[in-house]
């Protein structure tokens, strides 16, 4: 049996993937999107690279399926309490010190109440936005999945996983056949394009997916757990096309043609493929030199500081670059690799000091319940 994500050998393949994904949406945004989505319309352009950069949206889905895995895996083995204290250990530090990078950058262009505002709702997470990079909308979707699964904890309803994948795979299929059937009706677009999508109906499948998985390889997979793993397959790929489809469609007028959806879907084939297959070949890979290993694990601590700042700063990179005279894609390499600097820089030195001090006083307030909770009942 699995053990938890931190001590099982298949966590560097995890990592690995995690980096890859980020990369991916990384090139996305600041490669296609900053010049052809109408939302920023840089002027810059870099039609040499759209093919490729176009579908890295896929990797926020792979993201979903790795956090399925990950996060019901670490909850296997943990108490509610653990469980939560993991989660927040894991997602503030990284964002207290991100959002405030960010909010540095934009101080150069400009400050205003409202950004401010953004910031206070970046670093407190909260769910509803906006934020001070529109990326964080992911984070609430996360959360919103973590919350499920901590109240399985407290419930002590933990061994009704399958239950739970299952679950997210029927509300997510009927939702998005629903969102399939009648695309302009204002019910469904309201969980996919407001704070009401951190709700998992659309990426539900998503999260439903990295759960079978790990089902499949804890030798837990019932009939119905097939069943619920082949219509979350389905429905993924179905929900993938039509937020290609969606985004294609953004971008037609500035990238002057239409994109196809089957790009990402295979992408999203491969990252499931790859996704089992670390788990599949967990004990190979740990046996890798340590050298390497260790280089895999930072990569994977360089992945959640990369997400949130590659955007905001990114952009900022670019319009700073291309103002210098420097061509678009070398301009796009250099700010991708100051992000990813930046990335290693924050999990290097700056996540572990925050963690510490933060993880003290999550000891001291816990010890003070306890003390508070013994004398209630003296």
């Amino acid at each position: 049996m699995v053990k938890s994500a931190a001590a099982s050998p298949y966590i560097y393949g995890i990592d690995a993937l995690r980096f890859v994904c980020a990369l991916m949406v990384t090139v996305f945004h600041l490669g296609f999107a900053s010049w052809a989505s109408p939302l920023y319309l840089r002027p810059y352009r870099m039609p040499l690279i759209e093919d490729i950069a176009q579908p890295g949206w896929v990797g926020v889905e792979l993201f979903f399926v790795i956090s399925g895995f990950v996060i019901v895996n670490s909850a296997a083995s943990a108490t509610a309490m653990s469980f939560l204290k993991g989660r927040i250990l894991r997602l503030y530090p990284a964002v207290w010190i991100c959002a405030s990078l960010t909010l540095i950058v934009i101080a150069t262009d400009d400050v205003n109440r409202r950004i401010l505002k953004n910031y206070l709702r970046s670093i407190t997470l909260y769910p509803g936005g906006p934020w001070i990079d529109g990326q964080y909308w992911t984070l609430a979707c996360e959360i919103c999945f973590y919350a499920i699964v901590f109240v399985m904890c407290v419930t002590g309803q933990k061994t009704r996983m399958p239950a739970l994948a299952f679950g997210l795979s029927l509300a997510s299929t009927v939702f998005i056949a629903l969102l399939y059937a009648f695309p302009d009706a204002a019910i469904p677009t309201i969980f996919t394009e407001t704070a009401w999508r951190a709700i998992p109906f659309y990426y539900g499948c998503q999260f439903a997916l990295g759960i079978y998985i790990w089902l499949l390889f804890q030798g837990r997979m019932s009939r119905t757990s097939w069943l619920g793993f082949l219509g979350a397959l389905a429905t993924g790929a179905v929900q993938i096309y039509m937020a290609g489809e969606n985004a294609s469609d953004r971008t037609l007028a500035t990238a002057g043609h239409s994109f196809s959806s089957f790009p990402a879907i295979a992408i999203w084939l491969a990252g499931l493929t790859s996704i089992v297959a670390s788990v599949g070949y967990g004990r190979r890979i740990s046996r890798l030199p340590a050298s390497f290993l260790h280089s895999i694990k930072t990569v994977g601590a360089m992945t959640y500081p990369l997400y949130l700042l590659h955007f905001a700063i990114g952009v900022q990179l670019l319009d700073w670059l291309t103002d210098l005279g420097m061509a678009p894609l070398l301009a796009l390499t250099l700010a991708v690799a100051i992000i990813c600097a930046m990335s290693f820089a924050v999990c290097k030195w700056g996540e572990p000091p925050v963690r510490s001090f933060l993880r003290e006083f999550l000891d001291r307030l816990g010890q003070r319940v306890d003390f508070r909770a013994k004398e209630s009942r003296v």
